[in-house]
């Protein structure tokens, strides 16, 4: 009886505990570096929920084509991950969810 009472107990104390441990991975945004334009700091990601408007700050510096991952989906100052380089680099978030011409439109703005 006490065996059947232990595995019961188990997985319902480990579950909160397993969800607050990946808290923060369920909330990072997953995207592609879709545009870039040479010479300006500001760059477009496209993610499942539109596309976003980067500026980078330092860190590694991302090419066309590269899968980055963080928090980059809420305004301001974020450190994120490039998992094409396995290299981390910081960005302010100028704008997110955005159509693609509203993207390329604030791209423009910023690169001129």
């Amino acid at each position: 009886m006490l065996q059947i009472i232990r595995f019961v107990v188990t997985p319902i104390v480990l579950f909160p505990l397993i969800v607050i441990c990946s808290a923060g991975q369920a909330f990072a945004a997953k995207g592609v570096v879709s545009n870039r334009i040479s010479g300006c700091d500001y760059f477009i990601v496209l993610t499942a929920k539109g596309y976003d408007v980067l500026e980078w700050y330092g860190g590694y510096d991302p090419d066309k084509g590269d899968v980055l991952v963080g928090d980059y989906e809420t305004y301001g100052m974020q450190d994120i991950h490039d998992t094409t380089a396995d290299e981390s680099l910081t960005v302010w978030v100028e704008d997110y969810w955005l159509s693609k011409e509203d993207a390329l439109e604030k791209l423009v703005e910023q690169c001129e």
